[in-house]
């Protein structure tokens, strides 16, 4: 893999930040319902596969396929790869501590309080965003261990059902729910796990997918117009995906794991794999500071809706996205100077 190709995925993914910021804003909720729904439920839901299988392709591309998947450098890599994500994860979730007590105090501490919090802490991520970190960690060693004992084309197979079974959940909670035996089983899941947007269910499949570009199984063309008409075609199917389940009645904010939301991503990621642009220390800014404004932006929106409630909605956005880029700004130079601050994005 030539690093020309890294930049622009590093652009995607600082403009994929922004539009997990949109998730949890509404920036056109106070001008149109719909405009909305477009931008929240379904472009920015984008955003997040799109950070898994660039994180998949970025760390099978490390891997040398040439030894053993239990061989000691493959396994070092795997490593130091989830040591880096748990550090990142322990971190950032002591900084939202505070946050967590907010969200709680109006039940008072007790011993369930705790347990809830080891469960969502395990399970579902310490602060609702930072379920990527665990999410990804568990993606990467469970198609690392599968790849170990199948090839790579039966782990896509196995990753794709269990997308399946984690969208019938996801979309479709209350069909599930109402189905004999399945529903109970389901019901005790939830009990335990709270969704399937989660590391298996969720993060396999991308995972194995940037694992499959990876490792040279598709020769990716120069030419950006192939991809880019499949991921236009791909994104019109996921609208009308979404549009028509809106319609049904099955759309929540919830909502995430759509059947179209697999082929957009992978065109827009062959699509980005296929730009030719000149390396730039920009670009390795852009990736630092995306992760940056993933982590911290929720501080902000919690903030933001504290002190001004009735806040129109793009109002609230802006100041939030701003205050995100400001403060990533901040801890990337100051990391420079002191390089305790690196711990919070490397």
């Amino acid at each position: 893999m030539q690093k020309k190709t890294y930049c622009a995925l590093d652009i995607a993914k600082f403009m994929s930040a922004f539009l997990v910021i949109c998730i949890h804003t509404g920036p056109l909720l106070d001008i149109n319902e719909t405009a909305n729904f477009v931008l929240v439920q379904i472009i920015a839901r984008i955003a997040v596969p799109l950070f898994f299988i660039i994180s998949g392709y970025l760390f099978f591309a490390k891997l040398d396929n040439e030894r053993e998947w239990n061989d000691y450098a493959n396994v070092t890599a795997l490593k130091h790869y989830v040591f880096r994500l748990g550090k990142l994860y322990l971190i950032w979730s002591i900084f939202y501590l505070p946050f967590n007590y907010l969200l709680v105090r109006g039940d008072g501490l007790h011993a369930m309080t705790f347990l809830r919090y080891l469960r969502d802490f395990f399970f579902t991520g310490s602060y609702y965003h930072l379920w990527f970190l665990p999410a990804l960690m568990v993606a990467v060693c469970a198609v690392y261990v599968l790849r170990r004992y199948v090839s790579l084309t039966t782990t896509i197979i196995i990753s794709a059902l269990l997308y399946l079974i984690g969208m019938l959940g996801n979309v479709y909670p209350q069909m599930i729910g109402e189905l004999p035996y399945i529903g109970r089983a389901y019901h005790y899941y939830i009990q335990l796990f709270v969704t399937t947007r989660n590391g298996i269910f969720f993060g396999m499949l991308f995972i194995s997918l940037g694992a499959y570009f990876a490792q040279g199984r598709m020769v990716v063309s120069r030419s950006t117009l192939g991809p880019f008409i499949g991921f236009v075609l791909s994104l019109c199917a996921l609208f009308g995906e979404c549009f028509f389940l809106r319609e049904q009645g099955y759309m929540h904010d919830l909502a995430s794991m759509y059947l179209m939301l697999v082929p957009t991503v992978a065109f827009l990621f062959i699509t980005l794999l296929s730009i030719d642009l000149k390396v730039k220390e920009l670009y390795k800014t852009l990736r630092v500071l995306s992760l940056l404004i993933y982590v911290s932006h929720l501080m902000f929106v919690v903030v933001v809706t504290a002190l001004f409630p009735t806040m129109n909605a793009l109002l609230q956005y802006g100041i939030v996205a701003l205050s995100s880029l400001l403060f990533a700004l901040i801890i990337y130079t100051l990391a420079k100077h002191f390089p305790i601050f690196k711990h919070l994005y490397a």
